[in-house]
């Protein structure tokens, strides 16, 4: 619960370092609080619209926790404004792609011809598709990147991003 306490206490804090099992720990808690309102909604489906407002407002906290955790290998916090750009792009190419389609798409019920009505929409607006492709390969890419980052253990000592939690 310290880990949780403290990063949630760190909402908007950017700047210093966190420990892996800080991060780590307040990532299984927003797991299990997203996990928690999805099982729940299946019975009171209000409660989709609750976990919806819960995780947004988490993406915050967990965006801050990832910038110190990088903080504390050594590395910038600006990946994660990357992985923000690269995942605007992504969801904004799906919007302009699909967005002239959805009415088709939420009346066919059928997976082939939604397959067939979401391939007739990427093959419509080939640059948004090229858009999308490559922001998400960009994304997974990101992710692996700041994934094995963030495994990494601290570095010892001070450094430009303040002294080790972990080495005092």
């Amino acid at each position: 619960m310290t880990a949780v306490t403290t990063c949630l206490k760190k909402f908007f804090d950017f700047k210093g370092r966190a420990r892996r099992s800080e991060y780590w720990w307040f990532i299984l808690f927003t797991i299990i609080v997203s996990a928690v309102f999805n099982y729940c909604s299946s019975f009171l489906p209000f409660l989709s619209y609750i976990g919806l407002a819960v995780s947004l407002l988490l993406t915050i906290p967990m965006l801050s926790a990832l910038t110190r955790r990088l903080h504390d290998t050594g590395r910038s916090g600006w990946w994660v404004l990357l992985f923000g750009v690269l995942m605007a792009l992504a969801y904004g190419s799906l919007f302009y792609v699909f967005y002239p389609v959805a009415d088709q798409l939420k009346a066919d019920g059928d997976y082939m011809q939604l397959a067939k009505i979401l391939a007739d929409a990427f093959q419509g607006s080939p640059t948004a598709a090229t858009v999308y492709m490559f922001s998400a390969i960009g994304i997974i890419v990101l992710f692996i990147i700041t994934l094995i980052f963030s495994v990494l253990d601290s570095k010892w000592g001070a450094n430009k991003y303040g002294p080790s939690p972990k080495y005092q």
